[in-house]
């Protein structure tokens, strides 16, 4: 019989894939907890099964076309032709977005009408590397950032390659930010955020600003932002801590993509790498990264250089995410929890939040024991699967919400132990 057995499945072995292999693609192996250059960082050492999911897809599917398609000016309007696709995904019935021209730059606002009432707007510049990326990709969250927040939320369509470089990308960037100065009835509760590339133009209004003698945001919102433009070498005063395994792009790709951002003859104004414009920041700053992707090493450079200025700045680590995590909140728990707290930190920055913990535990949330109307933290020893578009969750207790919080705050409606997900 046992011989039988391994004439039968031992042949799994020569192809390289071992039983403890298989394993681990549904429980990862334990590791050692994280740790951070910036000690004041929030360090989310725990993740859900849908996290992991994701992470595996985007290294088996995403990654090999990054690595070896070609980069030209064909191929990234064949991208940008597929982010207009975007534009038929389902959207909040709760917002309208509103598209017109802030100072030359097409943008579109939007409000949610059953968020918080707030002051704040919330410019919001989209990612993509100066390639991809649209309103369109990034229009839920926007939405959820106005649900959150209260805030009007506006979003930018700056120039990308190949029709500009990043230097256009930057002035672009500024234009709308000068023109929502003049138009906006609370200059001091503007709040500038964006996401990888986004985040790069974020950091970049808020150090031409004072430069150019300008209102500062009253907060800076960054996921996984791109703080230089050559993120991936090694002979900067950067402390590295954790081996780079960035799930989307080799950082072997990035001096072909870099001679594309800044052709010779292209000046960005300030400096090229926001890293280097610190001492030109002096707004609240929050941040997030993930624990092994090429961006951190900077996100955490930066924390320490802003914080030995006495700014504020709240970053988070994640783990096991992909980059720019949180533009997934309708996939995963973890992307609405940082978005939570980005709106969190931006609704105390401009004094319409008060924070509801002591000091030393400002920011920090342990995350395993949280349940929430709209995310589920499990042990990754709990079964998860999904039939037709819902989640059957292990043996949680079912959770009634109330009313209001079905309204206001649930992404999910709870029936026994069937959620349902639900555009707010």
């Amino acid at each position: 019989m046992w011989a039988r057995f391994r004439k039968r499945f031992g042949g799994l072995s020569s192809l390289g894939y071992r039983a403890s292999e298989r394993t681990r693609l549904l429980l990862p192996r334990r590791k050692a907890p994280m740790r951070g250059v910036y000690q004041q960082a929030v360090l989310h050492d725990t993740y859900s099964i849908r996290a992991r999911v994701v992470q595996r897809a985007v290294r088996l599917f995403m990654q090999p076309v990054l690595r070896y398609a070609p980069i030209t000016p064909a191929t990234i309007r064949a991208v940008r032709a597929l982010d207009r696709t975007s534009a038929k995904a389902p959207r909040s019935r709760y917002v309208e977005p509103i598209g017109y021209q802030l100072g030359g730059i097409r943008v579109e606002s939007m409000t949610h009408r059953l968020g918080p009432t707030s002051d704040m707007t919330i410019l919001y510049f989209h990612g993509g590397a100066f390639m991809s990326g649209s309103i369109d990709t990034h229009r839920r969250i926007c939405e959820r950032l106005a649900r959150l927040t209260g805030a009007n939320v506006i979003s930018v369509d700056y120039v990308q390659l190949p029709e500009g470089a990043v230097a256009d990308s930057v002035q672009d960037a500024m234009r709308a930010y000068e023109g929502l100065l003049a138009m906006c009835l609370e200059p001091g509760k503007i709040v500038v955020a964006g996401d990888s590339a986004g985040g790069y133009l974020t950091m970049k209004v808020a150090e031409l600003a004072t430069r150019r003698g300008l209102q500062a945001p009253a907060a800076l919102l960054c996921f996984s932002p791109l703080l230089s433009l050559d993120p991936e070498r090694q002979d900067k005063a950067v402390e590295r801590i954790h081996p780079v395994n960035d799930a989307y792009l080799p950082p072997k790709r990035l001096p072909k993509i870099r001679a594309l951002w800044n052709p010779e003859g292209s000046t960005i104004e300030g400096f090229a790498s926001p890293f280097h414009a610190s001492a030109y920041i002096d707004s609240p700053l929050f941040m997030t990264a993930v624990e092994d992707e090429m961006l951190r090493p900077e996100v955490e450079a930066m924390s320490l250089l802003l914080a030995n200025r006495d700014v504020q700045v709240e970053t988070h680590i994640w783990r096991k995410q992909v980059h720019a995590f949180p533009v997934l909140a309708d996939i995963l728990p973890e992307s609405r929890h940082a978005l939570r707290l980005a709106a969190d930190f931006a609704r105390i920055a401009v004094g319409e939040l008060e924070r509801a913990v002591p000091e030393e535990l400002s920011g920090f949330e342990p995350v395993e024991e949280r349940l929430i109307a709209d995310e589920v933290w499990l042990d990754e020893s709990l079964a998860e699967s999904f039939v037709d578009g819902e989640t059957l969750v292990g043996e949680i207790e079912p959770w009634e919400p109330s009313a209001e919080e079905e309204i206001l705050d649930g992404e999910f409606k709870v029936e026994g132990r069937r959620w349902f997900h639900r555009a707010p």
